[in-house]
């Protein structure tokens, strides 16, 4: 247990960490404006891949399980967290429809992964599955709407939410994904949820210390991607007993910071404004928490194992 908590936990999150320190507290490194943006996306993207592989070993392309998918969606996030600020800064791009064409083009390359895989592995695009056991066409359109409107919607966020407020937000949104994967029975799923929430706890308290850097579109598409695809799996491939709309609500808490962005609460002295969006989030984590775990049972699949056949059976 003890291997398995320091390989598959805490060297992955002092590797996420790591990057995190070098990009915004190292004095040379977090005036090079690529880098800032990009090291929050990566730093997760590094801490979940890293978490992944040493659980369950590394993916194979096309992914021969279904729970590889959870790999692949941490190299999908390390590849836009490195592309992204190229785009420009989150606002810098107000003009319709340069950031909606963002979004959607982001949700529809990671939709459409499954397409690509079966393209690799030479067979047609009928014989694609969608990624997760029990997941449909309609769940991947829905996997690509609900990345393309969290960049859409919280890329004004960002831009007006530099600091330590938005890491410390993912990090209490993914905090709230592990104790639903844990619920649901799937054990790896739970350590990636635990190991990108600590990871953005260590960013926020860089972010305190680091000058108040910004996550940057890169950090934002990164986290979205996960936000988007870890809720999906946990809820597609496992057999937890509690309400759907738990993954739901946990992902869509980052979205209420978009209320508090109305004239009214500028008025507020900062650290009120900030204290009022950390509780609606924590609110809507919360009540999903609390319901899962309050109607679960143990006749759940999960050891993180036993759902995920190889694509051979079907």
């Amino acid at each position: 247990m003890f291997m398995t908590v320091l390989l598959s936990l805490v060297l992955p999150i002092l590797a996420g960490g790591g990057v995190i320190a070098l990009a915004w507290l190292l004095p040379p490194l977090r005036k090079w404006k690529w880098l800032s943006g990009a090291a929050f996306g990566v730093a997760l993207a590094v801490g979940v891949f890293g978490s992944f592989a040493s659980e369950n070993g590394l993916p194979v392309v096309p992914p021969s399980q279904k729970s590889q998918w959870l790999a692949f969606s941490a190299i999908f996030a390390a590849a836009f967290a490195i592309l992204m600020p190229l785009t420009g800064e989150p606002g810098s791009t107000r003009r319709w429809p340069m950031l909606e064409l963002i979004g959607i083009c982001v949700g529809a390359l990671v939709a459409k992964a499954p397409l690509v895989a079966a393209l690799i592995a030479g067979k047609s695009l009928d014989a694609a599955q969608p990624m997760f056991s029990d997941s449909t066409v309609s769940d991947q359109i829905a996997l690509g709407l609900v990345i393309a409107l969290g960049i859409i919607v919280l890329d004004r966020v960002v831009a007006a939410r530099p600091g330590f407020l938005m890491p410390l937000v993912f990090g209490i949104t993914f905090g709230g994904l592990a104790p639903l994967a844990d619920a649901a029975g799937w054990i790896t799923l739970t350590f990636l949820a635990v190991t990108a929430s600590m990871i953005s706890f260590v960013a926020a308290l860089a972010a305190a210390f680091g000058g108040a850097p910004t996550i940057g579109r890169g950090g934002l598409v990164a986290a979205v991607v996960l936000l988007a695809i870890f809720p999906m799996a946990g809820h597609r491939q496992t057999y937890g007993d509690f309400p759907w709309w738990c993954w739901g609500l946990v992902v869509a808490s980052p979205a209420v910071l978009l209320w508090f962005e109305i004239p009214i609460f500028e008025k507020l002295p900062a650290w009120a404004g900030n204290t009022l969006r950390i509780a609606a989030v924590i609110a809507m984590v919360g009540g999903a928490v609390l319901v899962a775990t309050g109607g679960t049972d143990d006749s759940s699949d999960g050891d993180g194992g036993s759902p995920f056949g190889d694509y051979s059976g079907g």
